[in-house]
């Protein structure tokens, strides 16, 4: 049989350090037009995998080998720059925050004989991708879109080169439910239309198995090619844990929202009239469709954003009236964006320590006196254990650490300054079942110990059944339903919400 690619006893080492290889025994095929997914724990080395299909010798600081390395009838050294096309798994730190849509399109199209203008091109790309009036999204800047607007953009510039295989990391882990099948279903279509070969790099085995027509599994450092029958065993083993027990007083308002309205200048609201409290000890879902509101919303509780009408207050206190260290003593958030919410030239062991700094009990205490506290330092390795990460992560920088890996040290870098209240948005989307429910424990275990009050932001329903005792519903700006989760999700009144779960059914 003739495969598009082929690869042989391929193994990937540190530049600095050929004893410990990354990944090793890497055997490989991928058919013309085949739609294959690359599932394994977060950190197990599925990215760097995606990474290594490129031509290029040294790749981040990473020696490739192997026996043989085939692409189609093309010599290793003549593969064309168009074969490979990469979606990258963070929307938002992977657009240029300066340039707008336009012009990611103009930088990275392959230069040929014509000059001319291609924005035509463009606008068929993105409404490929599914957005509706993309000439209007031309002039935008990466800012300006959601987090799934923004993954569709990236799909859309991996397509425009028109490759032989595109490698998809995690390209739908930051998309609702909704937008999620959409492009997946996209990328089935393009397989067929475009003869496209696609990788999905993917942690959620659902998606493997309604998507791809082969598996492989990355365990112990290589890859092993797994049957539909032993893919829908790992399936059947992986289920969320449940969070029950919840000690919730009603009678005291942590967090309240009054008739909140915000949008940028003059244009039209993205929040309006929002009207939602959070009492102590309760953890409450805020789910709805990419773009409805969700990450606004976040960053005017965070004090990012002021609103342009109503009150946010705080333990009956405004929000305008804290400071932002007595804020963030109180307040805590996990980003959904990876990359840009760790400083990439400190040590992850520095930046957990600045939460020490933020509590209020430690106010008083240098940097250099909690780096030195022993009690500190085993608190830091207490958590590392709970959430699977070895000690030595903390003298290692974010660019070397999986996406998996990141959110679960921005997720610990909450959890140490022992809030009042944690907002997660979409703090699980890069995270394997097994390291969602290593999550789950920690936030159950720092919950029954102080009580923690928490807003959970996810597009994951499945995630808001199983931690979330009531649940809102956010559709273009504005809560249309809110209640008790189980009442919510088993019988929807309104048709944003009746459309959010029938595709998750």
């Amino acid at each position: 049989m003739s495969y598009l690619i082929e690869i042989k006893n391929m193994k990937l080492y540190p530049k600095d350090n050929y004893s410990k290889p990354l990944l090793e025994n890497i055997n490989f095929k991928l058919n013309k037009n085949s739609i294959i997914s690359i599932i394994g724990e977060s950190g197990s080395g599925k990215s760097l995998f995606g990474f290594s299909l490129s031509s290029k010798e040294y790749l981040y600081n990473v020696i490739k080998e192997f026996d043989s390395f085939k692409c189609h009838d093309y010599l290793k050294n003549s593969i064309p720059i168009n074969f490979f096309s990469y979606i990258p798994q963070e929307p938002l730190s992977s657009l240029n925050p300066v340039i707008t849509i336009y012009e990611h399109f103009e930088i990275n199209r392959i230069p040929n004989e014509k000059n001319d203008s291609q924005e035509s091109n463009y606008i068929n790309l993105l409404e490929e991708v599914g957005f509706v009036e993309p000439e209007n999204l031309l002039n935008l800047y990466p800012h300006e879109l959601s987090g799934g607007m923004a993954q569709r953009i990236l799909i859309a510039l991996a397509l425009q080169n028109n490759p032989n295989v595109l490698v998809a990391d995690e390209a739908t882990s930051s998309l609702d439910a909704v937008n999620e099948k959409i492009i997946l279903d996209l990328l089935v279509t393009i397989s067929n239309s475009r003869g496209l070969s696609v990788l999905v790099i993917t942690h959620d085995l659902r998606i493997a198995k309604n998507y791809c027509n082969d598996h492989y599994l990355i365990q112990n450092k290589t890859l092993i090619n797994l049957s539909n029958n032993e893919l829908a065993d790992l399936e059947s083993k992986a289920k969320h844990q449940i969070f029950d027990g919840l000690d919730i007083d009603n009678s005291k308002e942590i967090l309240k929202v009054k008739d909140l309205s915000f949008g940028f200048n003059d244009n039209k609201n993205i929040l309006k009239k929002v009207d939602f409290k959070i009492h102590k000890g309760e953890i409450l879902g805020l789910v709805g469709l990419s773009g409805s509101g969700k990450s606004t919303l976040t960053k005017v509780l965070m004090k990012i954003y002021s609103p342009k009408k109503g009150t946010c207050t705080l333990f009956e206190k405004n929000l305008k009236e804290y400071t932002p260290k007595s804020y963030a003593s109180n307040i805590q958030i996990v980003f959904q964006d990876l990359y840009g919410s760790l400083n990439p030239k400190r040590k992850i062991l520095d930046i957990l320590l600045d939460s020490f700094l933020i509590r209020e009990e430690l106010k008083s205490l240098s940097k250099d006196r909690i780096s030195k506290n022993i009690n500190y330092r085993e608190e830091v390795d207490l958590y590392l254990e709970e959430l699977g990460l070895n000690k030595d992560i903390l003298l290692r920088f974010p660019k070397s650490l999986s996406g998996g890996q990141r959110q679960k040290i921005l997720i610990l870098k909450a959890l140490l300054v022992k809030p009042k209240v944690i907002i997660f948005d979409e703090p699980m989307s890069s995270l394997d079942l097994k390291s969602q429910n290593e999550i789950l424990s920690i936030i159950k275990s720092l919950y029954l110990e102080h009580k923690i009050t928490i807003l959970f932001i996810t597009h994951d329903y499945r995630l808001v059944q199983s931690i979330c005792n009531r649940v809102m519903v956010l559709s273009e700006g504005t809560i249309v339903e809110e209640g008790e989760t189980s009442k919510v999700f088993t019988n929807p009144s309104n048709s944003a919400t009746k459309k959010i779960l029938e595709v998750v059914k």
